[in-house]
């Protein structure tokens, strides 16, 4: 199976915690600029082989970004080493040495009769084969807002939208009902099964259901991004459950379930966005 370094591009470059990688198609933004979700996979990945244990939790904030084809250079360093944990830092810069992002976090090896167990509930939706493909993510957003406009589909060869599949369920049942939960499988267009390096880079979606439970049509630029990484099945598909939190002076706060296929909780993660609004009004179509 690939490896998620494969799927990243990230290669060894120079002493031991030295890697790059290139802003290409698939690691970019529909814009063509370094995704956030990029980001906090190769600071997981990176940290996982610097350390050589699996990655526990992951923060990764964005300072700035870089454009298509870009050289991004990591350096993974293990700031407190221990028998079972390791305390992280990863740092990527561009080819102008300015930083585009900065992680923080913590990989170890699990006891196998240590504490266990899950105490958050899935939300019952229908299967993927049974969801309807979602052409775009806006459209949840546009509906909630009361917005009837015609969107062009999101495409499927630009950015990561070119190796990610999504589509929505019906949602049955949520076990915590509110404004803003948006639910929504995506699996690698490759089949391949979701790691904890390529959950984090999907779920950079937390801004969309804040701008859902505002009934605004907006959304955000990533400030952070944060992983918690629980045990891992293997699943094509996951079900990302959003559930936003507040939003002040247009900063909006939430958090994101990662569920597998079979309802296990493989990962929460969490997000602060700059929310952005659209203006619509020039968009054919449109009626409110």
């Amino acid at each position: 199976m690939p490896s998620d370094a494969d799927f990243l591009g990230l290669t060894p470059a120079g002493p031991d915690g030295h890697y790059q990688f290139t802003v290409s198609n698939h690691l970019a933004r529909l814009d063509g600029k370094l995704y956030g979700g990029t980001a906090i996979a190769v600071s997981i990945t990176a940290a996982e082989l610097v350390s050589g244990r699996p990655g526990l939790w992951m923060t990764t904030q964005f300072v700035s970004t870089a454009p298509a084809d870009a050289t991004i250079s990591v350096v993974a360093e293990v700031l407190a080493p221990g028998r079972r944990t390791n305390q992280v830092r990863i740092t990527g810069t561009d080819e102008s040495g300015d930083v585009m992002f900065a992680s923080l976090g913590a990989t170890g090896h699990h006891r196998p009769d240590g504490l266990t167990g899950t105490f958050e509930n899935p939300p019952e939706v229908s299967a993927p084969a049974d969801s309807v493909s979602w052409a775009t993510p806006f459209m949840a957003v546009l509906r909630n807002a009361g917005v009837d406009v015609e969107l062009p589909a999101m495409p499927s060869t630009t950015g990561f939208a070119s190796v990610l599949e999504f589509r929505e369920p019906t949602v049955h049942e949520h076990p915590d009902p509110g404004p803003g939960r948006i639910c929504v499988w995506v699996r690698r267009r490759d089949g391949e099964a979701v790691t904890p390096a390529m959950a984090a880079y999907i779920a950079d979606m937390v801004p969309l259901s804040v701008a859902h439970a505002c009934g605004a049509v907006a959304d955000g630029i990533s400030l952070d991004n944060t992983i918690r990484i629980g045990s891992f099945e293997p699943t094509e598909w996951v079900l990302v459950d959003l559930r936003p939190h507040m939003a002040v002076g247009d900063y909006g706060h939430g958090a994101a379930h990662i569920w597998s296929e079979t309802g296990h909780l493989l990962a929460t993660a969490s997000q602060t966005a700059s929310m952005l609004h659209f203006d619509i009004s020039s968009m054919p179509g449109t009626s409110a």
